[in-house]
């Protein structure tokens, strides 16, 4: 029966590093995330900017527009014959120059507008320069724990092979089918009269038996393999 224990105890502790390295890839997952965040937002800033400087070439070319437009209207003015073609003339130019100043508003407001987004684009990369060194150092610690378990499992896995070879191959069949069947734990001690691994109530003589620990015994109702832990 202490082989068997002694056995199960190696199980127990294999299932325990499994799940651990199944839960692997979800904390890698998580721990990514920011990650993620941090280059979408990166992104953003940059198309922001893209898009913000595309519109500040198009006020500087209208404003080049505009400028020739005036220099045009400006160099008809000797060829005028009347006064009222000049004054005309005049407030033809002064509503050209008009359309120059808004312009010339629009150009600066787009101007202001990628400093700022490059203020907000430095920020974003500072963020993601932070998080991506956040996460290099935790996928480090993640994959020195999967060397670890790794490592741990085939320790076990030799301990449980060697320690196996001492078991009557019918017992540790026995053993094998039931650990199966109740999730690990085909072996447990009693509490009084109580089978600790589904909680009935034993029989006395049964429970008699088991303290002998002259054979293999199992209970009633989970088919458990029982024994007395040592006082």
């Amino acid at each position: 029966m202490a082989m068997l224990i002694r056995l199960q105890a190696l199980d127990l502790r294999r299932q325990q590093d499994k799940e651990g390295l199944e839960e692997i890839p979800e904390k890698l997952k998580i721990a990514e995330k920011p990650l993620f965040e941090a280059k979408g937002l990166v992104e953003k800033a940059q198309a922001a900017i893209d898009l913000v400087i595309k519109e500040k070439k198009d006020k500087e070319l209208a404003l080049q527009v505009v400028e020739d437009k005036i220099r045009k209207l400006k160099s008809r003015l000797t060829d005028l014959k009347t006064n009222k073609e000049y004054h005309a003339h005049l407030q033809e130019i002064a509503a050209v120059n008009k359309e120059k100043e808004d312009t010339e508003d629009r150009l600066l407001q787009a101007m202001e507008n990628v400093d700022l987004l490059k203020k907000e684009l430095a920020e974003k990369t500072a963020l993601l320069n932070e998080e991506t060194a956040r996460f290099a150092k935790e996928k480090e610690e993640i994959n020195a724990t999967i060397e670890q378990l790794s490592k741990e499992d085939e320790k076990l896995e030799q301990e449980w092979l060697a320690l196996s070879k001492e078991a009557p191959s019918d017992l540790l069949e026995s053993y094998k089918k039931l650990s199966i069947l109740r999730k690990g734990v085909a072996v447990v001690p009693l509490n009084g009269y109580t089978c600790t691994g589904c909680h009935f109530s034993l029989p006395p003589q049964l429970i008699a038996e088991v303290r002998k620990n002259e054979k293999i015994l199992t209970c009633n109702y989970c088919n458990r393999m029982l024994y007395v832990e040592a006082d």
